[in-house]
C-alpha cells in the first residue's frame, strides 16, 4: 500500500509544476474547509463566524496568514486545534510559494529557450545561421522600411539570447522591424513549424557553417516542403549551395516554388567579369542591396500603346531597363519601336518604389552631340595571374576560357593541389605552379608586374578568419613589391567575411569581392521579388544582355557640357542602354569608388576621357520562368 502512493506521488510529481500547483490547491481548499469546520463547532461566540460560508470564508484567510491564531481566545481544544491549523498552513503556503516561483522560472526558461509558436502573417523566415545572416537581416531591414508591422522570424539551433544579441550589436537600427528568433533544428519539421513558415511572405534557407552544408540547406528544403499544402502554395523559397553537384537535388528539393543559387557559379562569375573590367563590383553591389538603387518592376498602364524608346524619358528619376510581359517573358534592352502593353510592367532602376514616377509632360532635348569616330582597338591576348585556390577555380578557369580573347594566358599559382587541366579549346594557354603565395619570394619570382590582370582567391577554410589572414597577407605582399605606386595591373581579391573589408582596402585592390555578402545580397532581393533571380542570371552571366563600363566618349565629346538625359540619348542611338556613369575623379572614394548608378538626368557634367558610362549591351529575352504565379513585391 505504501508502495502505491509512493509511485503515485512519483507519477503526480514529475507531470511538473501545474499538476503540483493543482494539488497543493486541493489541499489548501481542504485546509480551509477544516478551520471552517473547527471555528463552526469549538469556536467561542466572539469568534465564531456566522453560515457555513463565512466559516470557509475565515478558515481560508487563517491557511493564508497563521497570524490570526495570535487573537484567538477560548478553550484549550479550541486553541490546540488551531495550533496544529496554524502550522498547516504554514507549511502548506511554504510548499506553494516555491512550487509557483518555480513553474514561472520554468516558463521565462522557456521563452528564453525560443520555443513559442511565431503568431505572424505576411513575415520572412530566415532557416540557419551563418555569419552573414547580419547582412540578410540588414538588407531585409532597409527593404521593410516603408512596409508596416514588418517581422523576420530567425530559427537555427543556437540559443535564442546569443542570436538576439548578436543582430542588435551588428544592426544599428531595425527601423521598425521586428526581430524574433527561435531555437531549433531548420532540418526538423516540428521545429521549422514554430515559425509558420507556411503564414510567410518568404523563406530564406542558408548553410551553416559545418563540413558539408549543402546537405543542411537540402534538408531544410524537404521540411519547408512538408508545411506546404501544396506544391503550388506557401511561401517563395530562396537559397544558396557551395557546390553545384548539389543544385539539382537541393532544386528537386525546394519544389516549383523555390529558387536555389550556386555560389560556385555565381562568385566565379562576377570574380572574371570585376577582373576584366575595374570597378564591376561596384555596380553589382548597388545592383544587388537595398541601400542605393535596385531593381523594381512598375505596372503603368497610362504608357500603354508607346513606344520602348519613347518611355525612357518619362520617369523623373528612375532608369528603364526593360518590360515584363503579361505572361511572365522579360525583354531586356528590346528594340526601340517595341510596344508597351497594358498589362505590361516596366523594369527599371530606382532608389525607392516610391520615387518611381511618371512626368506629366517628357523633357525635350536638344541636339545630341556625336563624338570623332575613332577605329574600334584591336583586343590583344591578356596576361592573367591568379593566386590561391577554392573550389570555385575551375568555374573561373571556364568563365576566363569564355572572355579572354585568344592568345591569352593565364597562371595559377597555389600550395594546394589545383583541380584545372593545362588544356583549352579555344586556345587559352594555361600553367599552374605549386607555391605558396603568401610568401614574398614567391611573389617576387612570379614578377606580377607582367601581367594585365591579378586574382587573390581565399582558401576554402571554415574559419573565415584563417583564409582572409592568408588573403590579406598576400595583398601587402603586392603592394609592397609595387614599391607604393599604383601597380599597372587590375588587381581583384575575394574576402570570405566582411569584416575584413576595411583591412583589405587598406592594400588597395581596384575590386573586393566578399563572396558571402554578394550571395546574401542576392538571397535578400530574390526574396522581395523572385522574379529578379531571372534578370540577375541574365545581367551576370557571359552571355546576352550584359552590364559594361565603356570609355564617356564612346558616346559623347569630352571636355563638352551635357546633362545625362543626353549621354542617355547618344548610348540609345549606338543601340544600348546607359544606367549610370563612373568618374574617374572619384574612384578613391569608398566605398562606390566613383560608381553612380541612376544620376540625376538633368544635371549638367563633363565627361573627361577617363570617365566610363554604365551600359547593358545587346538585348535579350528571358522565357518565363516557374515562378509566374508568383505575387510582385514591387509597386
Amino acid at each position: 500500500m505504501l508502495q502505491r502512493f509512493r509511485y503515485r506521488v512519483d507519477n503526480m510529481m514529475g507531470r511538473g509544476s501545474p499538476a503540483l500547483f493543482g494539488v497543493l490547491a486541493a489541499l489548501c481548499c481542504l485546509l480551509a474547509a477544516l478551520n471552517g469546520l473547527m471555528l463552526l463547532l469549538f469556536a467561542p461566540d466572539g469568534i465564531r463566524p456566522e453560515g457555513a460560508r463565512s466559516s470557509v470564508w475565515a478558515g481560508f484567510l487563517r491557511v493564508l496568514s497563521p497570524a490570526s491564531l495570535a487573537r484567538d481566545r477560548g478553550s484549550a481544544p479550541f486553541l490546540a486545534i488551531a495550533v496544529v491549523m496554524a502550522f498547516s498552513g504554514i507549511m502548506l503556503m511554504s510548499t506553494l510559494i516555491p512550487v509557483i516561483s518555480a513553474g514561472l522560472q520554468n516558463q521565462l526558461t522557456r521563452l528564453r529557450a525560443g520555443r513559442s509558436l511565431v503568431v505572424e502573417t505576411g513575415h520572412t523566415v530566415i532557416l540557419g545561421w551563418s555569419p552573414q545572416v547580419h547582412v540578410i537581416v540588414a538588407e531585409l531591414v532597409e527593404a521593410n522600411r516603408s512596409r508596416r508591422r514588418a517581422c523576420i522570424a530567425v530559427l537555427a539551433d543556437k540559443d535564442r539570447t546569443e542570436m538576439e544579441t548578436e543582430i542588435r550589436e551588428r544592426i544599428a537600427s531595425l527601423a521598425g522591424t521586428r526581430i524574433v528568433c527561435r531555437t531549433g533544428n531548420p532540418s526538423d519539421p516540428r521545429d521549422v513549424a514554430l515559425v509558420r513558415p507556411q503564414q510567410a511572405r518568404s523563406v530564406i534557407v542558408l548553410a551553416g557553417e559545418e563540413e558539408r552544408p549543402d546537405l543542411g540547406v537540402i534538408k531544410s528544403l524537404l521540411a519547408v516542403a512538408r508545411t506546404r499544402q501544396g506544391p503550388d502554395s506557401g511561401p517563395f523559397v530562396v537559397a544558396g549551395v557551395e557546390d553545384d553537384q548539389n543544385l539539382a537535388a537541393a532544386r528537386l528539393a525546394g519544389g516549383p516554388r523555390c529558387r536555389v543559387i550556386s555560389t560556385q557559379g555565381f562568385v566565379a562569375r562576377l570574380m572574371v567579369q570585376s577582373s576584366l573590367q575595374s570597378g564591376l563590383s561596384s555596380v553589382y553591389t548597388e545592383l544587388l542591396d537595398f541601400a542605393d538603387n535596385e531593381i523594381y518592376m512598375s505596372h503603368r498602364p497610362e504608357l500603354a500603346g508607346r513606344r520602348f524608346d519613347d518611355i525612357l524619358r518619362v520617369f523623373a528619376a528612375s532608369t528603364v531597363i526593360g518590360l515584363m510581359r503579361h505572361d511572365g517573358r522579360i525583354l531586356l534592352n528590346p528594340p526601340g519601336g517595341t510596344g508597351v502593353e497594358t498589362d505590361d510592367r516596366i523594369v527599371l532602376i530606382s532608389e525607392d518604389d516610391s520615387t518611381i514616377a511618371v512626368l506629366p509632360e517628357v523633357p525635350e532635348l536638344g541636339p545630341v552631340p556625336r563624338p570623332a569616330t575613332a577605329a574600334a582597338p584591336t583586343e590583344l591576348g591578356r596576361n592573367v595571374l591568379v593566386l590561391g585556390s577554392n573550389q570555385r577555380l575551375p568555374d573561373i578557369i571556364e568563365q576566363l576560357d569564355a572572355h579572354l580573347p585568344a592568345d591569352s594566358r593565364v597562371h595559377v599559382v597555389a600550395d594546394t593541389p589545383l583541380p584545372v587541366a593545362e588544356e583549352s579549346a579555344t586556345g587559352l594557354r594555361l600553367t599552374v605552379q605549386r607555391a605558396d603565395v603568401t610568401r614574398r619570394p614567391v611573389l617576387e619570382s612570379l614578377s606580377p608586374q607582367t601581367y594585365d590582370q591579378v586574382m587573390v582567391l581565399g582558401r576554402d577554410e571554415h574559419d573565415s578568419r584563417g583564409a582572409d589572414a592568408g588573403t590579406l597577407t598576400t595583398l601587402l605582399n603586392l603592394r609592397d613589391l609595387a614599391g607604393g605606386n599604383p601597380p599597372a595591373y587590375t588587381l581583384v581579391t575575394e574576402m570570405a567575411d566582411d569584416r575584413n573589408r576595411v583591412l583589405a582596402q587598406a592594400a588597395g585592390p581596384d575590386d573586393l569581392i566578399v563572396s558571402g555578402n554578394l550571395l546574401s545580397l542576392r538571397l535578400s532581393q530574390i526574396s522581395e521579388n523572385p522574379h529578379l533571380d531571372r534578370i540577375f542570371d541574365e545581367l551576370f552571366g557571359p552571355t546576352g544582355c550584359q552590364i559594361t563600363l565603356r570609355p564617356a566618349t564612346d558616346y559623347v565629346p569630352a571636355h563638352q557640357a551635357v546633362t545625362f538625359g543626353t549621354a542617355v540619348e547618344a548610348v540609345r542611338c549606338r543601340g544600348h542602354l546607359a544606367i549610370g556613369h563612373r568618374l574617374a575623379h572619384r574612384m578613391g572614394d569608398s566605398p562606390r569608388h566613383g560608381v553612380e548608378l541612376n544620376p540625376d538626368r538633368t544635371a549638367v557634367l563633363t565627361y573627361a576621357p577617363e570617365d566610363q558610362i554604365v551600359v547593358l549591351t545587346e538585348g535579350s529575352v528571358i522565357p518565363p520562368g516557374r515562378d509566374r504565379t508568383v505575387a510582385y513585391a514591387s509597386s
